[in-house]
């Protein structure tokens, strides 16, 4: 049971899943905006557990994982080296690989609904990437929610 206080207490825990979570509720609340209204339950769902979209929460709890450790660990340590190269991965990624494999699925599911000989064929998952723009408001989210963990007591 130490284990499970301990995972609790755990201020790199902490931190990232209140950043993930923030984010993903600002997200929602963005969408709302946009939408001017909240269409379906499955609305709710996507904004909280989908991909894509302002802020970025991967962004936002990678950010915060790599902050907690420098001022845990220290900012010359090896594990908050690690981590901060491990920002970059992510946001690459989400700007970059994921960003594109939406629109070439968005894409290919575009010819398949045109050509009529593909009928039986099925539309591949569009995955949503992040914008730069999101990417940087999910890490800015990120390290404010991780200095809120940290300082404010």
């Amino acid at each position: 049971m130490d284990f499970l206080k301990d995972m609790l207490a755990n201020r790199v825990i902490i931190s990232a899943f209140a950043s993930w979570f923030i984010a993903q509720f600002l997200k929602m609340f963005i969408e709302t905006i946009k939408r001017k209204k909240i269409k379906t339950r499955d609305f709710v769902f996507r904004a909280l557990f989908g991909t894509g979209g302002m802020p970025s929460s991967h962004s936002a709890s990678i950010m915060a994982v790599a902050l907690a450790i420098g001022i845990q660990e220290g900012f010359d340590s090896a594990l908050f080296a690690l981590s901060f190269v491990m920002v970059f991965i992510v946001v690459r990624d989400a700007t970059g690989v994921r960003l594109a494999s939406g629109f070439q699925a968005k894409a290919i599911n575009q010819i398949i609904k045109k050509i009529d000989e593909l009928d039986g064929m099925r539309e591949i998952k569009e995955v949503r990437g992040h914008t730069p723009l999101e990417c940087f408001v999910g890490m800015l989210v990120g390290a404010l929610i991780t200095l809120g963990v940290y300082f404010i007591k």
